[in-house]
């Protein structure tokens, strides 16, 4: 991470100081603060027992009540009620260990947070340090992958932590040749050219274009998908435009007015596409979604970057080359009591036996 990524963050956790979250992600409260990790500065959460309303601070959320929605569309019906039953008894105990007292590093409060490059010495001195400073919460650290983020997977490991699936992602390592050879891609570098839309790479963002941004965000994946995905203001939207963490792809009409767009953030070698949206009242003929990922896809093959196509969509993703990879989120939890502790050790068979297979087998 450069010195200039420090001060984004540093700048980014200033701009929640002295305002709630909830003027940038309206149903998300928590404490914004940094950590220090070697050469890197990190975004920090903090909750302190607050029932959380989104995943993006709230395992309970995420292992819940956001499972809870996705088994409407579970393909399997006759699985459906065993597995509402085992999702309940996990709620109940997670009752029990006041799990939203967590605080989370390196988190951006956004569905993916992108691979730092840790220096993984420092883990053992760095849990010391965060136990002293949070002595009753969960510590907790999102967005981790085998693939991407081995080396600081095995450090935590090492070091005590544990780790729980949190779904299945999909990851494009070598754009260019996994992406652009796939005959759905190719259909997608045609509409791209035959479409009326402009493309832009947002350089100067209006009011108006922040105020669209996010509701064509709120159409996609609160409107249509959960109430639990961060609910992201027009004041997020400029907050991350003015200090570059994202870079807004934007699709617009004849008569300047953006009818989709790909929010790609960036970090190394790495990238993902953590906000998308698109306007859902237009005909499905026009392409729309295809063509704010398809947005994303080039901009990462143009920068020659790792690509995170997040979960969802499995059949759109694999048939553009994307391979799954599971993503888990890493906890440490020996220094609290023996009642706050104890339902894990139940989670982890759960997780062994029930969620990891599911998640693999239905590509969840």
């Amino acid at each position: 991470m450069t010195p200039d990524r420090n001060q984004t963050v540093k700048d980014y956790v200033a701009a929640f100081e002295g305002r709630p979250a909830s003027d940038f992600i309206s149903n998300l409260e928590t404490r914004v603060t940094t950590l220090r990790w070697g050469a890197h500065v990190l975004p920090v959460t903090v909750n302190d027992g607050t029932a959380g309303r989104t995943f993006v601070c709230s395992p309970r959320v995420g292992w819940i009540d956001f499972t809870k929605e996705e088994l409407a569309r579970f393909p399997k019906k006759w699985l459906v009620p065993p597995l509402a039953a085992v999702i309940t008894a996990m709620g109940a105990l997670l009752r029990l260990c006041d799990l939203n007292r967590i605080v989370h590093i390196n988190n951006w409060m956004m569905s993916t947070n992108l691979p730092v490059d840790l220096d993984t010495s420092l883990v053992p001195a760095q849990t010391k340090m965060l136990i002293e400073t949070y002595p009753d919460h969960f510590l907790a650290m999102r967005s981790l992958n085998r693939r991407h983020s081995g080396a600081t997977m095995n450090a935590l490991e090492d070091a005590g932590w544990i780790f729980f699936p949190s779904r299945q992602i999909f990851i494009l390592d070598d754009v260019p040749n996994q992406y652009m050879t796939q005959t759905d891609s190719k259909k997608d570098e045609k509409l791209w050219h035959k479409t009326s839309y402009e493309y832009e790479e947002i350089g100067t963002l209006t009011n108006n274009d922040a105020n669209r941004i996010a509701a064509l965000y709120a159409r996609l994946y609160i409107d249509k998908y959960s109430q639990l995905n961060p609910q992201y203001s027009a004041s997020f939207i400029k907050l991350a435009h003015e200090l570059k963490f994202l870079r807004f792809l934007a699709l617009r009409d004849g008569q300047g007015t953006i009818q989709a767009f790909g929010a790609f953030h960036r970090l190394g070698n790495h990238g993902t596409m953590p906000l998308l949206g698109y306007n859902t009242d237009l005909p499905a003929k026009e392409g729309l979604y295809r063509l704010a990922c398809h947005a994303g896809s080039r901009y990462a093959a143009a920068h020659g970057l790792h690509l995170n196509k997040s979960s969802g969509a499995t059949l759109f993703k694999r048939n553009r080359g994307a391979t799954p990879e599971m993503e888990y989120t890493a906890f440490y939890i020996k220094h609290l009591s023996r009642r706050r502790r104890a339902p894990f050790g139940i989670l982890q068979l759960v997780s062994k036996h029930i969620a990891i297979p599911i998640l693999e087998k239905y590509q969840l």
